[in-house]
């Protein structure tokens, strides 16, 4: 961690306090020169941690266990430490001090210790509600999880894995084929929906006991995130996307995925868009970039390879990683790609979870693409937990992580990554021209299904009684212009994993992620000296050095707001993200 770690010394009973990139990291010394107030905060938060530790260790490992075993009785000890946990924050005794020291936080001279209250109080809220509730919360959102993560899409009487659902909807070109698997996938909804009802319902109880109208309104309040700029946030991204979208969709997507399925434009359905959801660019519609192609002698292990080395270029070894997780498909397993750590106090410690094609089967873009960026949110929680100047509660990530992640998922697409899979560099350049147009295409349409899935969630919590299929329709046809099939009744919502098993607003992080990105982007390429658009990150070790050293090992200490503002000297704006991608002039490109 060099001076971050190592430069912060106690003299005498004073303090040298140090400063990187405008945090400072300690002031005042325990019982001299801090105040009651601060000295209370410290005495709560060392009671809180003593008990908050075993749980907090034990419960990740429970998690790794479940997540890549599906072993029932992990999962059941992980409900039984998340309640544990849940009841420890709703010491009424300790939250009533919290309660206090919050609202005095401007006494608290110490920026960690101040983080920590702030933290502390936030958590406590959402928890001050009866035992019976929060038993109750704790069983249906296992029981769900558990739900979705058993459920295998059932095709003409074989059980498909996520790996070939996702594989089949890009690959194939049977109509009949896409319908079958992609309603086959859906119909997990069907399954949860009763769980599902009942966990939000317990959710909004919750959160109108503590004076809120809803839980989306309490996890706006405990994510530091202000609910009515997050709509006005939604209602700029639809504003500005609306007109460009359009055009996109009509003129350009639906011709060319018509074409490539030979049927006609009125005759798209929603499995025709490559992915069940119509999150991320269809890869068919660009013949000039077939990315697929060119991992077609690619086998996992290669790719695992591929990405080591990307991260070694810059001096960051992930090969540790690699070899504490698990990375192929298994019965029982989460089919849903995940990254945490194991362990808070130990920095080598995150693992990752995923579902990889097992070889010799070649892998796909999106699979290496997902490889990328779930590493790293392993590596933003190694740099994390080796900051030594963290106390134990701000060893966390926040919601930026998506950011970062999103960050360096666009790394795969460069041209230096295309020449590292063995392609010709004039060819690799090509490709990466292209791949600006992908970038483009995928760009405004993720920004409009993340528009759906918060209309979803928004909506679904201010009256969960309503019909699941229709209010996802209803809100997939404003945002996204593909109309639900004929005749199809399914709670379709439920199939998308951040759904069910994620809590609300949680996808609001992968919308802010990639407005941010606009200005991550341009710091990342003013700090290795290149020009932003198609930069890559290979072989730049002081980008490596910084990272780890600085941008992503300061924690939870700052708010997701106050760190964009230190580090690109300006507050989140979609200027940058507008003048980007929509005034770059790259639609002219794609429509020539």
């Amino acid at each position: 961690m060099g001076m971050l770690v190592n430069n912060f010394h106690r003299r005498g009973g004073l303090v040298v306090i140090l400063t990187i990139s405008g945090i400072t990291w300690g002031s005042g010394t325990m019982g001299q020169t801090r105040g009651n107030t601060e000295q209370t905060a410290q005495r709560v938060i060392d009671e809180y941690v003593a008990k908050y530790k075993p749980l907090d260790r034990e419960v990740r490992e429970a998690w790794f266990r479940y997540a890549t075993t599906g072993d029932k009785k992990a999962s059941k000890r992980q409900g039984e430490i998340e309640l544990a946990m849940r009841t420890l924050d709703s010491d009424p005794n300790r939250f009533a001090v919290l309660k206090k020291l919050h609202a005095d936080c401007n006494s608290i001279k110490d920026a960690t210790v101040r983080r920590q209250v702030e933290l502390l109080y936030l958590s406590h809220l959402g928890n001050q509600v009866t035992p019976e509730k929060l038993a109750r919360l704790t069983d249906t959102e296992r029981k769900v999880e558990e739900g979705f993560n058993d459920y295998r899409a059932e095709v003409d009487g074989k059980r498909l894995s996520p790996v070939e659902v996702d594989h089949i909807l890009r690959d194939s070109q049977d109509s009949k084929e896409l319908e079958k698997v992609w309603k086959a996938h859906a119909s997990v909804g069907k399954v949860l929906e009763k769980d599902f009802r009942e966990m939000v319902t317990t959710r909004n109880d919750i959160a109108r006991d503590l004076g809120f109208h809803n839980y989306i309104e309490l996890m706006a309040v405990t994510n530091e995130i202000d609910l009515a700029w997050l709509r006005r946030f939604y209602k700029d991204l639809t504003h500005i996307t609306d007109k460009p979208f359009r055009e996109l969709k009509e003129q350009f997507i639906d011709p060319q995925l018509a074409a490539h399925y030979g049927i006609a434009v009125a005759a798209l359905q929603p499995w025709h868009y490559q992915n069940p959801f119509f999150q991320e660019a269809p890869l068919a519609i660009f013949e000039q970039a077939d990315l697929d192609a060119l991992y077609a002698k690619i086998d996992a292990n290669e790719a695992i390879e591929l990405t080591v080395s990307f991260y070694k270029s810059f001096g960051i070894d992930i090969a540790p990683i690699v070899k504490r997780s698990s990375l192929f498909p298994a019965e029982g397993k989460d089919p849903h790609a995940s990254a945490w750590y194991l362990n808070r106090d130990h920095p080598h410690s995150s693992v990752l979870v995923m579902n990889l094609p097992n070889p010799p089967e070649a892998v796909k873009a999106n699979d290496v693409a997902t490889l990328v960026h779930e590493l790293s949110h392993d590596i933003h929680f190694e740099a994390t937990l080796a900051n030594q100047r963290l106390p134990y509660l701000l060893k966390s990530v926040g919601m930026l992580t998506e950011a970062v992640a999103m960050l360096f998922e666009n790394q795969a697409q460069t041209r230096d990554w295309f020449v590292r899979l063995g392609v010709k560099p004039d060819k690799a350049q090509h490709i990466a021209e292209a791949v600006e147009l992908i970038d483009y295409v995928d760009q405004l349409v993720f920004a409009r299904w993340t528009a759906t899935m918060f209309c979803f969630e928004d909506r679904f919590y201010a009256d969960p009684n309503q019909d699941i299929g229709d209010l996802w329709w209803s809100c997939r046809e404003k945002f996204q212009f593909v109309k639900r099939p004929r005749d199809w009744k399914n709670p379709d919502a439920l199939a998308k994993a951040h759904i069910p098993t994620v809590s609300p607003l949680y996808y609001s992080h992968y919308a802010i992620g990639r407005i941010v990105n606009a200005q991550f982007v341009k710091l990342l390429a003013e700090k290795i000296g290149v020009h932003p658009r198609g930069a890559s990150y290979f072989g730049h070790k002081e980008l490596g050095a910084w990272l780890m050293s600085d941008f992503l090992a300061t924690g939870d200490l700052e708010r997701w707001n106050e760190f964009i503002q230190r580090t690109t000297g300006k507050p989140l704006s979609m200027d940058a993200w507008e003048k980007f991608y929509l005034d770059a002039g790259l639609e002219k490109r794609l429509f020539q």
